[in-house]
């Protein structure tokens, strides 16, 4: 068999989903029955989606094996929540992003959630989206009743300063990625974090044309990794290729969904294809994938992905957003700061001869300069630090020091 030099970019973002049907027939009014959206309203959200998960693709870090795992989607739709209680310069900034004024956000983004919710024999695909708020703080009423009515998001109150909180977190976390991604915080909180906003989307699909696992060989892969698991399949399949790359659709299920595999030519490179991956471009390719015999060989791949957003958004034009002096009035009652400091994503995907099971979460973090003073403290005595041992009664210091290094 001639050796290929097959180094695989994976395009699987979640809005290549939203031309399927819903599989359950389910109704808007059943799924988000306050908020008031037209079916189709999504489309407003293709575009932007799109161009975000191709500008991401080709300036987000990858990791020590040069793989890159992201969901567009989980993060649009985080940044969509966020940008709900923004106001001024920093929602001019986001709505450069979403391309999208608020109304059309939250409504675009309802019906995008009631298209593509939907189970069946062959396919599961899950969105949830949750804020979990410093119980010193209030939600303005608009915000709380938008990111509710038309993201279906929960509403839950935390004290910052018990771990308990943070378990509860991730175990909202490990539940809506069907316990692929089991933690997105750690212990402890930052004590000035005001809200924690977080969309999860979890999905599995079965191929419509299964690999033979009988057919499965190993081979050489001319990447970092030099061998790889190759499955085989010979069927008539969407395919195109031009000057850069070859392509191919396999489809899940009953083919509402499917996972499009771009191999950029011999004479080809990952970032030359990256370069030419425009919203345009990505419309133009896709109507001209046709039905062709063929046989593909792809290796099976398992990886978990995480990646910090904020320098990412910065460059895409949202910087305000992340400084001391970013205007987000419209989300708490109080008169404190607020500001986004930790923009977070993890992703899982694992593809072999059944199917794919894929699942990302995005965090945003929200902080001010000083909590509210509360019966509660926190202290994360984490540096050098100077003690002392004193008599109370006479107020006589009987002992002082300070540690730099500490030893027991």
């Amino acid at each position: 068999m001639k050796k290929l030099l097959f180094t695989m970019m994976i395009t699987f973002l979640c809005t290549s989903l939203i031309g399927c049907g819903t599989k359950n027939d389910t109704s808007s009014s059943k799924i988000l029955s306050s908020a008031e959206f037209n079916e189709d309203d999504y489309y407003e959200l293709v575009q932007p989606n799109n161009t975000l998960g191709f500008q991401l693709l080709s300036t987000a870090p990858k990791n020590n094996e040069g793989n890159l795992f992201i969901s567009p989607t989980s993060l649009l739709m985080a940044l969509s929540m966020v940008y709900n209680g923004a106001e001024g310069k920093t929602k001019e900034e986001m709505a450069k992003i979403l391309e999208l004024h608020t109304d059309q956000v939250n409504k675009a983004n309802a019906s995008l959630l009631n298209r593509l919710i939907q189970n069946s024999d062959h396919v599961e695909l899950a969105i949830a989206n949750s804020i979990w708020l410093n119980e010193n703080y209030h939600f303005k009423d608009d915000f709380k009743n938008n990111v509710h009515d038309y993201f279906n998001a929960e509403i839950n109150e935390i004290n910052v300063t018990d771990n308990e909180s943070v378990k509860e977190i991730n175990n909202w976390v490990r539940k809506a990625t069907n316990e692929k991604i089991n933690e997105i915080i750690q212990s402890p909180l930052d004590p000035d974090l005001v809200s924690l906003l977080l969309n999860a989307i979890y999905f599995k699909g079965d191929w419509k044309y299964e690999f033979d696992k009988n057919q499965t060989r190993e081979d050489t892969f001319y990447g970092q990794t030099k061998s790889a698991s190759f499955m085989k399949l010979e069927e008539e399949l969407s395919y195109f290729e031009n000057d850069l790359f070859q392509a191919v659709s396999l489809p899940y299920g009953d083919e509402t969904l499917s996972m499009k595999v771009f191999l950029p030519k011999e004479n080809s490179s990952i970032k030359e294809v990256e370069d030419e991956l425009t919203y345009e471009n990505w419309q133009k390719w896709n109507s001209q994938f046709t039905k062709r015999e063929g046989t593909l060989l792809l290796p099976k791949f398992k990886l978990e992905y995480e990646i910090e957003l904020n320098d990412a958004l910065k460059m895409l034009g949202m910087p305000t957003a992340f400084e001391k002096d970013a205007d987000f009035s419209n989300m708490i009652q109080e008169n404190v700061p607020l500001w986004i400091s930790k923009v977070k994503q993890k992703t899982y995907i694992d593809v072999n001869e059944k199917g794919t099971e894929a699942t990302a979460v995005t965090s945003i973090e929200m902080v001010t300069e000083s909590a509210i003073i509360s019966d509660s403290f926190y202290m994360n005595v984490n540096r050098p630090f100077i003690f002392s041992i004193v008599d109370d009664e006479t107020g006589m210091i009987l002992f002082l020091g300070s540690i730099s290094s500490p030893k027991n």
